[in-house]
């Protein structure tokens, strides 16, 4: 398989070999979008936009030692940034797959058993949602790119072009944000 480097090569050279490219990361970056704003035609809709605008600005990008997905994941969130600002609509942060921990929030990977653990948890997920579109736009990308990406901290230090350390300290203001705005 080509390497990142080599297809974006091949459409800077070649407009129409950026298929390749699309194929590559469409998925990834849909379900980002759909995590993030929980709606089936707008995840499509600023998915697609996201390639739109990667494909016209493809002769821009260099390479600088951080994976091509990063320039991608920075156009997805500038653009639904800008979607959220121009309509101020909330965003509707789908926290489904969510579960406490002691060290804040994470990722469930196996359902509550038992209606009352369940009645509980589906409780929690409202307030975790509800807080979630309270947050500040940097706040939920940080937690959606580690909690329901699961990116590494190199990765989410590459999409939003900060270092690892900063994404260690910004990630557990936002997760200790969440905990606190929900009392759990």
């Amino acid at each position: 398989m080509e390497s990142d480097q080599q297809l974006v090569a091949a459409a800077k050279r070649d407009k129409t070999q950026f298929v390749n490219l699309y194929d590559k990361y469409f998925d990834q970056i849909y379900k980002y979008m759909l995590t993030r704003v929980s709606d089936v035609q707008l995840a499509e809709d600023l998915t697609s936009q996201t390639f739109l605008i990667a494909l016209e600005k493809i002769d821009t990008y260099e390479y600088m030692g951080k994976p091509f997905s990063a320039w991608l994941y920075r156009i997805s969130i500038n653009e639904m940034n800008l979607y959220f600002r121009k309509s101020k609509k909330e965003q509707d942060v789908s926290i489904k797959n969510w579960h406490e921990t002691e060290s804040g929030f994470e990722p469930a990977d196996a359902g509550l058993k038992g209606s009352e653990n369940e009645i509980d948890h589906l409780e929690k997920l409202k307030v975790l949602n509800s807080a979630m579109r309270q947050m500040e736009e940097d706040d939920q990308d940080i937690l959606s790119l580690k909690y329901f990406e699961e990116l590494s901290y190199q990765e989410i230090a590459d999409v939003l072009g900060i270092t690892v350390s900063n994404v260690g300290a910004k990630l557990n203001r936002a997760t200790a944000k969440l905990a606190k705005t929900c009392n759990f």
